[in-house]
């Protein structure tokens, strides 16, 4: 019982980076309250929904639920605890999936050190792709996943592999980039049969275990069939990677290198072929294809920049591990402060025991202290969502046909759903690019706009202040403005039509 109760330096710095998470987070991500709604609609009605129940655009339309399983964990946080349960879930999920990360970076590096130094940057990276949404359990079982292989290729663990197609048959009804797992288990048995292959000496008996670990790819494989779309769910990661609307989708675009986040990444990329340029050994195939593919994808589209982060970690602390560490050691106690310190920290007498409950005296005062402290450093709320264009609509709204800006429909969805539809949200997919590129024409009043938005028999628009529609209709004379904050306006058809 006494073992549980120690708590490390490390363990200190782990409790002070949540509550700093924690603190300074919120869920404000606009898709996170249309995965909240298709949460509740999924446990009230007990069953998937047969075709789209949010927008009038695609009423009663296919829709492929690919996340399903996270919207119904989602809701029943949110149900439990409310916002903050969701805040607690969010920050936990992201810290699990770097304390594996860590974990991996620590055992194949041999040391604190040599986790540490690639895991700021990652953590920085992380802290700034945190939201209430399906990757965050993509990125828990993608270091999961990791860690499972590392432990095949540097310590032989064959059993920890079953593992794997159970995980593949959560993960495949929890989001979509499941088939990341995938190609990370495919190429990992393929780089590691090729180094295999040209060792100077077969070893047998990696080849048997290089055997159970092709065997357990195909059963990951075969796993990821459990899902209700069967063999749907294979063509749809590809159907989402082959949009055109990505390209104007903020989160499919490639970082943005002037932001602090990116900076943090392009640094932890480029510390890669820094540590193995400097190690005693080179890496194998499987030591270097790994993380270069998935540095490749956090640099092509910065929602894979923590993917990346997960595999780049270990693979860094490796690399310095194997050479660099011991010169930066060396060259760090060359310092002059730091000779200074180390001539008189002997001086003092250490602390012993009493390390483990001064380390519990400073991770309750963290705790206690800390949030109170980091409160007012929440950004700004105010705005984000259209809550007062909401809160009217629910009173006074005539018709149920909303035209609101794309990111302002995950909320409406959520406040507002069943009884209002909207004209389109976040999922992008279910839209697709023909509708998303007319829709972008009337939102940005394009030449034909009219006729479009007409064919469209609106109700009502929620608009924000500056976007171009909301000019046009009101010189139009068709939609007049009945509520307006200081962020966005609803407006009415007039006279308003009988639903």
């Amino acid at each position: 019982m006494m073992r549980y109760l120690q708590l490390s330096k490390t363990g200190v710095v782990g409790i002070v980076l949540f509550i700093v998470l924690l603190s300074l987070f919120q869920p404000t991500d606009p898709d996170y309250f249309w995965h909240l709604k298709t949460g509740d609609t999924i446990v009230a009605h007990r069953a998937l929904p047969a075709g789209d129940v949010f927008s009038f655009t695609r009423d009663s339309q296919p829709w492929v639920l690919h996340e399903w399983l996270f919207e119904v964990l989602l809701y029943g946080v949110f149900a439990a605890g409310g916002e903050g349960a969701v805040e607690v879930l969010t920050v936990a999920l992201a810290m699990a999936a770097l304390g594996l990360a860590y974990g991996a970076a620590r055992w194949v590096g041999g040391s604190d050190a040599a986790a540490w130094i690639p895991a700021v940057p990652g953590i920085v990276v992380m802290a700034g792709c945190m939201a209430p949404r399906p990757q965050m359990l993509t990125y828990l079982f993608l270091a999961l996943c990791l860690l499972v292989l590392l432990g095949f290729k540097y310590a032989a663990a064959t059993r920890a592999l079953w593992v794997l197609p159970p995980l593949m048959m959560v993960w495949v009804n929890a989001h979509a980039a499941y088939a990341i797992g995938i190609v990370m288990v495919l190429l990992f048995a393929a780089c590691e049969w090729v180094v295999w292959a040209a060792a100077p000496v077969r070893d047998p008996f990696r080849k048997q275990r290089l055997v159970r670990l092709s065997a357990v790819a195909g059963l990951v494989l075969l796993a990821s069939l459990a899902n209700p779309g069967l063999f749907e769910r294979w063509a749809y990661p590809f159907q989402v990677l082959g949009m055109t609307v990505n390209a104007v989708i903020q989160e499919w675009q490639s970082p943005d290198f002037h932001q602090f986040g990116p900076k943090a990444y392009l640094a932890l990329v480029l510390l890669f072929p820094m540590a193995w340029i400097y190690a005693r050994r080179k890496p194998d195939l499987t030591e270097a294809a790994l993380p270069l593919v998935f540095a490749a994808g956090g640099c092509i589209s910065a929602r894979h920049m923590p993917l990346a982060v997960l595999v780049l970690v270990p693979s860094i602390a490796l690399a310095l591990a194997s050479g660099p560490l011991a010169f930066l050691a060396a060259w760090t106690r060359s310092l002059a402060p730091v000779r200074w310190y180390l001539v008189r920290r002997g001086v003092h007498k250490d602390l012993g025991r009493r390390e483990v409950a001064v380390n519990w005296v400073l991770a309750a005062a963290v705790v206690l202290c800390l949030p109170a402290c980091l409160r007012g450093a929440h950004a700004d709320g105010a705005g984000v969502e259209p809550r007062g264009a909401a809160d009217f609509i629910a009173a006074h709204g005539a018709g149920t046909r909303l035209f609101n800006s794309y990111g302002d429909g995950g909320y409406l969805i959520y406040r507002l759903a069943p009884r209002f539809k909207v004209v389109v949200d976040g999922r992008a997919d279910v839209y697709g690019d023909r509708f998303i590129a007319d829709y972008l024409q009337v939102y940005g009043g394009a030449a034909d706009w009219k006729a479009k938005f007409d064919r469209l028999a609106v109700d009502l628009a929620v608009l924000p202040l500056d976007a171009p529609l909301r000019q046009l209709l009101l010189a139009d004379g068709v939609f007049r403005e009945v509520y307006r904050d200081g962020h966005r306006s609803v407006l009415q058809r007039h006279p308003a039509r009988t639903p």
